[in-house]
């Protein structure tokens, strides 16, 4: 990644951090991310570069968030490390500064994560040719080139347990193979991820379902057993048996439906091609800064039968039965989102696709989806109506034991796309119609005062609209009129 594919806008704040640097008398290198990238050819995700100093990391940058124009953070005191926030022509860009962890340049390099991570150079050299040689003490480029991913040093989960999901997130991100000598040094410290807070697991967790192989790393996680650290309320699942509609056990399930879930958003080739380019932009877009939607509905698909283990009952005739399920899997949901400080709006979201994920399903097995039908499943899930449905086929593709009805999937995913159809094509028609009349106009015309029949007026008056029932604000005003003529007005 030579720096002319790089924004100026990055080259130009490293070349202003540099000369603030030089006039301080501190030497500065250039690690991490941003060389291993450069060196296998990859687009940067997002403009954060890591910087390492000798010492005084904390002063430094307070000094050089001053000169830049930025924000100062500290990110571990302890360690002697803070960041530079700088905005600049739309865009973000992070410089994390960090004390050497060692001595030496090559001492911080040999206690870093992974040797892929563990390459230098400094910021001066670079800036004036970015291909210049690194100081590569641990073979991180020969790691590079044989795709391997490799621990810098023995201790280094136990050193730092978040670095157990950091291996699996770079494995996916990359396409890496992890290397057999992390297994037992996992094994050994993972039961320490109790003491990560949940905002590094939740980046970490949410980085990997952002990626396409995020069931292979969960899958991993779980022969590791680290999902029973992370989960306890989700690895219950391990070993309960779901009965003919299913191949696989409650747990296994849930990691296919991530897997459907991976293929499915990888390019949305299952669709018809007018749907592929709304679909892959709503999954692209983001609640919260770097935390895709298509994270999010990977999450939901992961828990969408967290709660299937309490509510399994076993019928007089073997049948195996899962009533309520979904309600207490939102239940269960509801704190694992707040364990991970998901936003508001994220755990929203989450616990949605958990509550309705069966409800797609309902609606696919009848002969004909009505106007009211579509415009009540958007009414209730808004926004959150394209993840539902996706979470949903995941959930159906995920579904293939014995009695599982394969010859009804065409119809399955004919309903799904006139479903999504609606949403994206048709949403002033059915999904969310332009009012007719406000509430002003209401208590005008009807001497109304502001109460509650207000909205259930406007709500009667939206959905008769979504059904092509009314076209006009005087039809909207006739049947605002019959309604109030079957209650007593307050």
């Amino acid at each position: 990644m030579p720096s002319a594919t790089l924004p100026p806008i990055l080259i130009e704040t490293l070349r202003r951090a540099q000369d603030f640097l030089r006039s301080r008398g501190v030497s500065c290198y250039l690690v991490g991310g941003l060389l291993r990238d450069q060196h296998l050819a990859r687009p940067l995700r997002s403009l954060n570069v890591d910087l390492a100093v000798p010492s005084n990391a904390l002063p430094l940058s307070r000094d050089l968030a001053a000169a830049l124009g930025g924000a100062y953070v500290t990110l571990d005191e302890a360690l002697g490390s803070a960041r530079v926030i700088v905005s600049a022509e739309h865009q973000r860009i992070e410089l994390d500064v960090s004390d050497f962890r060692g001595p030496t340049l090559e001492q911080d390099l040999a206690l870093r994560d992974f040797t892929i991570n563990a390459m230098a150079i400094s910021l001066e050299a670079w800036l004036m040719n970015p291909l210049a040689p690194l100081t590569d003490p641990l073979h991180g480029l020969q790691a590079l080139s044989e795709r391997r991913l490799t621990p810098c040093f023995p201790r280094t989960f136990e050193e730092d347990p978040i670095r157990i999901l950091r291996a699996f997130r770079f494995s996916s991100q990359l396409g890496f193979s992890v290397d057999h000598s992390v297994i037992p040094l996992i094994e050994k410290a993972r039961v320490r991820l109790t003491t990560v807070s949940g905002e590094r697991i939740r980046d970490e967790l949410l980085a990997i379902c952002d990626t396409d192989r995020a069931a292979e790393a969960l899958r991993s996680l779980n022969e590791l057993l680290v999902l029973d650290v992370l989960f306890p309320e989700l690895i219950v699942g391990r070993g309960v048996e779901q009965g003919g509609y299913h191949h696989l056990d409650v747990l296994s399930h849930e990691l296919e439906a991530v897997a459907q879930a991976d293929r499915m958003l990888s390019d949305f080739a299952e669709f018809s091609q007018p749907l592929r380019e709304p679909l892959a932009a709503h999954c692209k877009s983001e609640l919260v800064d770097r935390h895709s939607r298509k994270a999010l509905i990977k999450l939901g698909a992961l828990l969408h039968d967290i709660g299937k283990p309490a509510r399994r009952t076993v019928a007089a005739d073997g049948d195996i039965w899962f009533l309520g399920h979904e309600q207490t899997g939102a239940e269960l949901a509801a704190p694992i989102t707040q364990r991970l400080r998901l936003s508001n709006r994220e755990s929203e979201m989450v616990c949605q696709l958990v509550l309705h994920h069966l409800r797609p399903g309902f609606l696919s097995r009848e002969p004909q989806l009505t106007r009211r039908a579509i415009y009540r499943f958007f009414k209730d899930l808004g926004e959150d109506g394209p993840a539902c449905l996706l979470t949903w086929w995941a959930d159906r593709m995920a579904t293939r034991g014995p009695k599982s009805r394969l010859d009804q999937v065409d119809q399955q995913r004919a309903r799904l796309e006139e479903m999504l159809n609606a949403y994206f094509f048709k949403a002033e028609e059915v999904v969310k119609p332009p009012r007719l009349v406000d509430g002003r106009q209401l208590m005008q015309t009807f001497q109304l005062k502001s109460c509650p029949l207000i909205g259930e007026l406007l709500a009667l008056i939206e959905e008769a609209q979504a059904e092509g029932k009314i076209k006009t604000a005087d039809e909207a005003l006739a049947l605002a009129r019959s309604h109030l003529g079957a209650r007593p007005i307050p």
